[in-house]
């Protein structure tokens, strides 16, 4: 990597230059640091810039136009604070470095921050207002289909297909270990098909979506405590509504994160559910098709499958995906993750009378 100094310097930022340099952020995949600036007058701004982890998305230039063309719209029609493409000195809307690596810069949105597990109904009724407002705004989108910057990304039966192979063919030697949670998802596997075939079907449209709709992806005002953007937009591309709402089920509804190995901390609030969809649905409730609206109460029981399915395929294979902290890592994610999906799917009639009767009142209140 190139001395990160000189990273901020390529990119337009006015009249200044950097004064400190500093590491943020918990994702999985990208690098991203925040930059503070200063002008000859004194005049302190900061930005992030991020390294696109090549491996995970090898098509820059096409995931940077799907960036572009989403946060342009977004601004354009009221998306809040969003996010803002930082051109380079070149007009360009990444840098890529001697060494190979690609950059990318936005504004710091100042006077927020993020969580990692949802404090009152309050805080989960904003996170689920603000993806639904995203999904709202983004169902006109100009401009043609983006681009598919992970193909089957959300496709929960290959996700399964991969699992059952790395089982098979165990690189690591780490099936014998993991025994319990191979069959726990093994067990589960019904439910991978049912989102993706009412997509193949035709009875769920294909829309934009985020993808990674998870409750840190959400920035919150440090005054108000209202959601004023959503985040991390490298996995948004064609998709459904259904992968968003489950994916913001599964991290906010939980009543903790997914690196909790306690299992005995890990449940569902039921209340938090309840005003996320409330949330949710009064944002783009009317816009959903009534089929959509049906297999709401099921999208964070899949997802959070898929998610199991996904952690527990990258252990079996030795973990060359997710960043981990310790030798059982991912092994203890995809547990945490079985368990939620197990604990959704017996509120599942629980669940299903709240999107009712919240989808009921968003339509009866266009």
């Amino acid at each position: 990597m190139d001395d990160p100094f000189s990273i901020p310097r390529q990119f337009v930022f006015g009249d200044t230059e950097p004064v400190s340099l500093k590491r943020i952020g918990i994702g999985h995949i990208n690098d991203t640091y925040l930059v503070t600036l200063r002008s000859p007058m004194g005049r302190v701004a900061r930005y992030v810039i991020q390294r696109i982890n090549r491996k995970i998305f090898p098509e820059i230039r096409r995931l940077m136009e799907n960036v572009e063309r989403v946060t342009g719209h977004l601004d354009a029609h009221g998306g809040g604070r969003s996010l803002s493409v930082i051109r380079t000195v070149e007009g360009a809307t990444f840098h890529r470095d001697s060494t190979g690596d690609c950059w990318r810069a936005f504004p710091y949105v100042e006077g927020t921050f993020t969580i990692e597990v949802v404090s009152s109904p309050a805080q989960a009724g904003q996170a689920g207002r603000a993806f639904g407002h995203f999904s709202r705004l983004l169902s006109d989108l100009p401009g043609g289909r983006l681009h598919e910057t992970i193909p089957d990304f959300h496709n929960t039966p290959r996700r399964l297909a991969d699992f059952i192979d790395a089982v098979e063919a165990d690189p690591a030697n780490r099936v014998s270990g993991a025994r319990t949670e191979v069959d726990s998802a093994m067990a589960l596997a019904p439910w991978a098909g049912r989102i993706v075939e009412a997509q193949a079907s035709g009875e769920v449209p294909e829309r934009v979506a985020h993808n990674d709709a998870k409750i840190e992806n959400v920035l919150f005002d440090v005054e108000t405590g209202e959601a004023v953007c959503v985040v991390d937009l490298d996995t948004v591309m064609p998709g459904t509504v259904l992968h968003d709402f489950g994916d913001l089920v599964r991290t906010a509804a939980a009543t903790a994160t997914e690196d909790e190995r306690d299992l005995e901390r890990v449940g569902i609030s039921p209340t938090i559910f309840g005003a996320l969809a409330e949330g949710f649905l009064s944002a783009c409730g009317d816009v959903l098709t009534p089929k959509e609206i049906a297999l709401l109460p099921f999208a964070g029981k899949v997802i959070a499958y898929e998610q199991a399915l996904r952690f527990l395929t990258d252990y079996l294979l030795g973990d060359p995906y997710y960043r981990i902290s310790r030798p059982a890592h991912n092994l203890e994610r995809a547990r945490n993750q079985l368990r939620v999906s197990r604990i959704l799917d017996t509120l599942r009639d629980d669940l299903g009378s709240m999107i009712s009767t919240y989808s009921s009142s968003c339509n009866s209140h266009p």
